[in-house]
């Protein structure tokens, strides 16, 4: 059935919320790539149904046309070329063109972002809407691409008024509505992804590059599908919601009643709903398996009682076996040397500087090697 123009919306949506298109045969349509292969199809996988955030190539390809340090056109030159060798077909362009062509879409957009920015609302992306709680386009991926670059938090994209309806959640809005009056929040930690709450200002996360974006970078294109991922003191849930997105079985720690009173209402209205465990950390037993885990800002609050952080290191190491992502207070160093000599982690990566709540941190990635 084909749908009249009535029955679509435009609007804003948090880039957090933005997923590259379902691979070809999901979507049904694999009939519609010539010369199909096998080995196409895998590298096809890679970089369907992940957050925007997460696609290399064209992240990689716009920060290099921003000048970004570090950035470079190559990620994109390859896929490009992957994706017609993988079928025997010659590329239609060579690199020196295709780079040329796009930076002359990318000196075009970027003169409608500052010159005519309803131009994107009037060409928007068009995406489905599908749980959990997440956006995938259709068409548009490198003009969605160019606007995250940008520095866009939230950008315009067409969907069906049915899905529009859907993702506004009219119930599970009203209840978190009075949460949030009842809790008095004036300042919420990190953003709702929410037209409802898009005037709402958050302490962390609420501009690009925020510590989402670099540890999605830092993850690339890694399947996070049936990965299990724990996050110490989720607070309102805003990391564990975005990994459960991705596919992720996620449990998420908040002892703090406050906090997981909204946790559990912003599941519900976000429909990314996780595990969610209402215990002190460092008083649970029998949490292991974990591929990642999240500890952001929650262990400097204990390093003034060694008894209570060596629980909760042991806890940590018992329960993790991968990758850690941690941020730190303000004795950063302190920190680093604690969990180096209480857990199994044996290297660490330094990731970015951050500023938080009136405090200079840092935020890194720790690594066990597989055993």
């Amino acid at each position: 059935m084909t749908l009249t123009a009535e029955q679509y919306v435009t609007t804003e949506v948090p880039i957090e919320l933005v997923f590259t298109d379902v691979d070809v045969r999901t979507a049904k349509k694999e009939y519609t790539i010539p010369s199909f292969t096998e080995e196409w199809f895998t590298h096809h996988k890679l970089h369907s149904d992940i957050s925007l955030m997460r696609m290399e190539p064209h992240r990689e390809l716009f920060r290099y046309f921003y000048g970004e340090s570090g950035a470079s056109p190559e990620p994109y030159l390859a896929w490009y070329e992957r994706i017609h060798h993988l079928r025997g077909v010659a590329p239609p362009m060579d690199r020196e063109g295709l780079l040329n062509q796009k930076r002359m879409e990318y000196v075009n957009m970027r003169s409608y972002l500052q010159n005519d920015p309803g131009y994107f609302t009037e060409n928007p992306p068009l995406v489905t809407y599908r749980t959990p709680g997440r956006f995938n386009i259709q068409d548009g991926h490198h003009r969605a691409v160019f606007l995250y670059c940008s520095g866009l938090r939230r950008i315009p994209v067409r969907m069906t008024r049915a899905d529009y309806e859907t993702w506004l959640n009219p119930e599970a809005l009203e209840d978190t509505v009075q949460m949030v009056a009842l809790q008095q929040r004036n300042l919420i930690y990190t953003p709702i992804l929410h037209p409802h709450f898009y005037g709402k200002r958050s302490e962390r996360d609420e501009f690009y590059k925020t510590r989402l974006d670099v540890i999605l970078e830092y993850l690339g294109s890694r399947d996070l599908k049936r990965t299990k991922v724990l996050d110490i003191g989720c607070n309102i849930g805003y990391y564990a919601r975005h990994f459960t997105r991705e596919g992720a079985q996620v449990t998420g720690i908040e002892p703090d009643p406050l906090h997981a009173e909204l946790l559990m209402r912003l599941n519900r209205l976000e429909r990314a709903e996780f595990e969610l465990v209402r215990e002190p950390f460092e008083r649970l037993v029998g949490l292991q398996g974990y591929e990642i885990g999240i500890l952001h800002t929650v262990f400097y609050h204990l390093m003034g009682d060694s008894g209570l952080s060596e629980r909760f290191l042991s806890t940590l190491d018992c329960a993790v076996h991968g990758l850690l992502f941690w941020e730190s207070g303000d004795r950063i160093e302190e920190e680093k040397s604690l969990l180096f000599k209480h857990t199994g982690f044996e290297e660490y990566v330094k990731l970015a500087d951050t500023f938080g709540t009136g405090k200079y941190r840092e935020l890194g990635v720790f690594l066990k090697r597989p055993r």
